[in-house]
């Protein structure tokens, strides 16, 4: 689907390559994760190119003014990480976002930030493992409640709570991920997708359109080339 979109509309002025954005759901907000699968051996300027492209999409989609952006490492001093990580640690950190330096896995959901920003190899791995933990304690909690006929009293008091998060967490509320970085309008959908997900899926396509993130996304990597060439000596091509 990346390449077939890729090869088909090109890519979006100043962007390199594209990357998939895709909704994550936290306690007290949501968080775009970029890239979830479309390029899985970047570079450090691709990666600036996700902070750009994620701090559009959530502020136009999402609704946040001036997202936090954080780059996924395995810790937040600057110096750990690997070769990619650091690299792209100096480019994001003077580059025209509110960038707030490295977070660790743990972070994604205990202390949020708007914009999540890894190469696509991490980004994949970090989604697919939500989607089953997620779905792994909707199945211990009905294992437990079912021991006893008091915890299936509790719950049946707890239901309005239990559907609130079971909303929150299922993939068809968001319908499907941006591919952003083309030009046109890509939505990846998941394959066991229902009729619900297709639908918001389209709805996602319909606010790309109206919010003209495309555009905002060339705007704004306008202004992050001139950072990318003044790096340039820093971070080899």
């Amino acid at each position: 689907m990346v390449a077939a979109a890729t090869i088909r509309l090109r890519t979006l002025p100043g962007i390199s390559r594209p990357g998939i954005a895709t909704i994550m759901p936290t306690e007290t907000n949501l968080f775009v994760l970029m890239d979830a699968g479309a390029n899985l051996d970047a570079r450090p300027e691709h990666l600036l190119d996700y902070a750009v492209m994620g701090s559009v999409f959530s502020e136009e989609i999402l609704g946040y003014k001036k997202p936090r952006v954080g780059l996924l490492s395995i810790g937040s001093e600057d110096v750990k990480g690997n070769s990619l990580t650091k690299d792209a640690f100096k480019l994001l950190s003077n580059a025209p976002i509110h960038f707030t330096g490295n977070i660790e896995g743990r972070d994604l959901f205990e202390n949020p930030v708007e914009v999540v920003v890894c190469d696509g190899f991490v980004g994949n791995v970090v989604l697919k493992t939500g989607e089953s933990i997620a779905n792994a304690i909707f199945q211990w909690l009905k294992h437990e409640i079912k021991k006893t006929p008091i915890r299936m009293l509790g719950a049946w008091l707890a239901r309005a709570a239990f559907r609130a998060i079971k909303k929150k967490t299922n993939y068809e509320e968001y319908g499907g991920s941006l591919l952003l970085g083309v030009n046109g309008i890509t939505v990846i959908a998941h394959g066991s997708s229902t009729v619900k997900a297709i639908r918001n899926a389209i709805r996602e396509a319909v606010e790309a359109v109206e919010h003209d993130v495309n555009n905002r996304i060339i705007r704004a990597a306008e202004m992050a080339g001139a950072h990318k060439e003044a790096q340039s000596d820093v971070v080899p091509a």
